[in-house]
């Protein structure tokens, strides 16, 4: 006969009254059982534990893109906050260079007002065009791409070369001025010329060394320009006689005059009244004998003085 398997025997009793079931399990099942269930219940935590780390990696990759977004969206966040502080430094230099560019619009502007008020004195004398005004000479720079603190050091140039010829310009007028030539009487009638003639009281040929010019007693005498004078008196000759000195060895003598309205030493200018025509001395009528010398020689008067008096 076989040897019968040992093994394990399950007695189910379901309630009272009921009848036992039995289950035989063998050993090798008993054994196997309880390792099956490890192994599964290995198997489940083993599994448990994948989905965890595979749940942890996902995780950790969302915070990775995440904190990389974080990062990107930082970084342009701090370039707009560069860019924002060197506009805002960009800002401030021009207001600067403003600031800079007014004060020195400022300063062209006084200065042109000051040259423009200056040349304004010599335009009648050189007879030129005003300057332009300073928002002008500015455009002018902006246009040829010159700063302003140039362009008034150009102004200053502009001043000092004006201010000179301010100075040659009043020079030359004070010469033209101190020159003779204003007719120095009312009257226009000429009696006797410059130069050789028949002496009235000798019939001789003589020197007339000006001109005679016939008018009424008591007629204005003019200064033919400026000048000082140098002496007035009375002689038997030349009656009475002022003579005036001028730039330039310049001197104009007035005689046989009825009356003296200057001094010695005084300043007189073109056409004052220095005194009336006359018939003292040696005259033989009213009439003013009026006399030029440069440089101690007597000169025609008409290459000097117009015929007629200016209004």
């Amino acid at each position: 006969m076989r040897k019968r398997k040992q093994g394990w025997s399950l007695l189910v009793m379901r309630g009272p009254g009921d009848s036992v079931r039995q289950i035989r399990v063998s050993r090798r099942s008993v054994v196997a059982a309880p390792a099956a269930m490890a192994l599964a219940l290995g198997c489940g935590i083993g599994g448990l534990q994948l989905r965890a780390a595979l749940k942890i990696q996902e995780l950790e990759t969302a915070l990775a893109d995440q904190a990389a977004t974080y990062r990107t969206a930082g970084e342009a966040q701090s370039l707009r906050y560069e860019r924002t502080r060197a506009a805002l430094a960009r800002m401030e230099d021009e207001e600067a260079s403003l600031q800079q560019r007014l004060q020195d619009l400022q300063t062209l502007e006084g200065k042109v007002e000051a040259l423009n008020r200056t040349y304004r004195e010599l335009v009648p004398l050189a007879s030129s065009s005003p300057l332009p005004r300073a928002h002008e000479l500015a455009l002018l720079a902006e246009e040829g791409g010159e700063k302003l603190s140039n362009l008034a050091s150009l102004v200053d140039t502009m001043e000092a070369a004006m201010a000179e010829s301010l100075r040659a310009a009043k020079h030359r007028a004070a010469l033209l001025e101190s020159r003779p030539s204003v007719w120095p009487t009312d009257s226009p009638r000429i009696t006797s010329t410059f130069g050789y003639r028949s002496d009235p009281f000798t019939g001789r040929s003589t020197f007339h060394a000006g001109i005679d010019i016939g008018g009424r007693h008591g007629d204005p005498v003019y200064a033919a320009a400026d000048g000082t004078v140098l002496e007035t008196g009375y002689d038997t000759g030349k009656g009475s006689f002022i003579i005036i000195g001028h730039s330039g060895q310049l001197k104009t003598s007035y005689l046989h005059l009825s009356g003296i309205g200057v001094q010695k030493g005084a300043s007189v200018s073109r056409g004052d009244r220095i005194g009336a025509l006359g018939s003292t001395g040696r005259s033989t009528g009213a009439h003013l004998h009026f006399q030029i010398e440069a440089n101690g020689e007597p000169v025609n008067p008409l290459d000097y003085v117009r015929r007629e008096r200016l209004s």
